[in-house]
């Protein structure tokens, strides 16, 4: 195992336009981070945002332009992708589709001339690391096995190496939502047993929060935030984490400072004297944001809920739950969350009350974080 440290990577690219003009493109820019020895830190974004390629980084696949990546106390830049010591699983499987199953698991040792007894030896080991079934696949071929069985050979295959580091690629994306769920289940088994080093590349958050000890939180080729979920979800560092963390995703209002009130388009919330210092000047552009779950409301006026249209109504059975969209005034959409046996209707009025002890407040122009749940973030508003 290894602990792997990026420091100050970056990727350019030139993009030559129409009229000649060359401008730099970066897929990543500034990029420090450290994945402890045993650690998995799952790294989340939209597409685009340079996950996939920070992990071609890391395996050597891709050459920085600059920076420095790190093994231990090794720079590893000019090492060969195969010196690496790295296991890799990328969303498309990759396997040979005209090897049976044992032959993608042992391809790597034949091609170095392992013996035929250790080869099989290391092949029954991982079938029976992979659980039950595993074993039945080695005899077939990739054509003839689903998306979850050509998972499975996958991760035999790079776990037969005994690689130092997993790095997987969106590697359940392929599956449908029910083996998905199994197999994240069985892959969370696995990186617990063999505590490697992992970077783990997806979209879904919810993989993100099963298998990651620590989320990093990708946009536009820089690294928002890197901290273990609950931190990230109580604590994010601006609006976009804020957003892209969380399911239904936080939703934002413009308000105003005026005394200790925040004014919005048709509510209020009253603030601590504490609050309202670290808000400091009243010209200042503020988001209020809040989380479905801590927004209260009632069928009847109450002092301090104001009047919103119900616009939309989802029901959640799994969650025993109905989500309330609705707004206040000038259509901003936000959500509420109510039992399943909400009587209500699209269209109805509601009275909803923002608790000031749940609500964040961001730098409308930076989007930098001011209040977050129970804490006030001094550092935005140096």
């Amino acid at each position: 195992m290894v602990t792997v440290r990026l420091e100050n990577i970056e990727k350019v690219f030139e993009q030559k336009a129409p009229n000649g003009e060359v401008s730099k493109v970066y897929a990543l820019k500034n990029i420090n981070l450290t994945i402890n020895d045993g650690e998995t830190i799952a790294v989340v974004g939209p597409s685009g945002c340079g996950k996939s390629t920070l992990l071609r980084v890391i395996a050597g696949l891709e050459h920085s332009t600059s920076g420095n990546v790190y093994f231990d106390d090794k720079v590893v830049n000019e090492v060969e992708p195969k010196d690496r010591g790295i296991g890799i699983v990328f969303q498309n499987y990759a396997l040979y589709p005209h090897y049976k199953s044992k032959g993608n698991l042992s391809f790597f040792f034949k091609l170095r001339k392992v013996k035929e007894e250790e080869i099989n030896e290391r092949v029954r080991i991982t079938a029976e690391t992979l659980g039950v079934g595993f074993e039945e696949l080695l005899n077939r071929k990739p054509g003839q096995l689903s998306g979850g069985q050509q998972q499975r050979v996958a991760l035999g295959r790079c776990i037969i190496k005994e690689p130092t580091i997993f790095l997987l690629d969106e590697p359940l994306s392929n599956l449908d939502a029910k083996l998905r769920e199994r197999t994240r289940i069985e892959l969370k088994r696995l990186l617990k047993r063999f505590k490697v080093t992992t970077f783990y590349v997806t979209h879904d958050q919810v993989e993100a929060v099963t298998l990651g000890d620590r989320i990093a939180v990708m946009k536009s080729g820089m690294i928002q935030q890197v901290a273990p979920y609950n931190e990230i979800y109580k604590h994010p560092a601006n609006m976009f984490v804020a957003n892209f963390i969380g399911l239904p995703p936080m939703k934002f209002m413009n308000v105003t400072l005026k005394g200790q009130k925040l004014v919005g388009a048709g509510f209020e919330v009253e603030i601590s004297n504490e609050v309202a210092k670290a808000i400091g000047d009243e010209s200042r552009k503020l988001a209020l944001g809040i989380r479905p779950e801590h927004v209260q409301f009632k069928f009847e006026k109450e002092a301090g809920y104001y009047p919103a249209n119900i616009d939309v109504i989802e029901p959640l059975p799994n969650e025993g739950a109905n989500y309330l969209f609705f707004s206040f005034q000038e259509n901003v959409e936000t959500i509420t969350k109510a039992d399943l046996n909400f009587d209500g209707n699209v269209g109805d009025t509601i009275y909803v009350h923002l608790d000031p002890a749940k609500i964040y407040l961001f730098d409308a122009d930076t989007e930098e974080a001011i209040v977050t749940q129970d804490k006030i973030l001094s550092v935005a508003n140096a």
